[in-house]
């Protein structure tokens, strides 16, 4: 998929930082990227690359329904291409790997979640947290 070119198509002007940015999350699978994190790699590929570019870059994707983000608890929200994985997120507090949950453990939170609070859609942007087995 060319970010690039879907930004073009919806009137957004591409620079030579958006495209660097586009081509690292294009290029990134399922790798999850904070803000910071893909101000470093985009820097080693454009040193004039600002935090701010990023930022409103990435503001634009998310927009548009390319990416999406999920906060931690303690530290920078995630960035991640969106895909057939799950927007369920579990990361160690030690090592910081992060872990997609199972659509279907999403759909077991979700619908206890829905039954504890009456609500009938539950949505989340948010990591759960802990230790993984190699940590401990």
């Amino acid at each position: 998929m060319d970010f690039a070119n879907h930004l073009k198509k919806r009137g957004y002007r591409i620079t030579n930082a958006r495209e660097v940015i586009c081509t690292i999350l294009e290029n990134s699978g399922h790798q999850h990227f904070t803000v910071e994190e893909l101000h470093t790699e985009a820097v080693k590929r454009d040193k004039n690359i600002d935090l701010a570019t990023v930022y409103r870059t990435l503001e634009v994707l998310e927009d548009i329904d390319i990416i999406e983000h999920s906060h931690q608890v303690h530290g920078s929200g995630i960035f991640y291409l969106k895909s057939e994985y799950s927007n369920f997120h579990i990361i160690c507090e030690i090592c910081k790997k992060i872990v997609d949950l199972k659509k279907s453990t999403s759909k077991k939170i979700n619908d206890l979640l829905k039954n504890d609070s009456d609500f009938k859609d539950v949505n989340n942007h948010f990591i759960y947290s802990g230790q993984c087995k190699n940590c401990n």
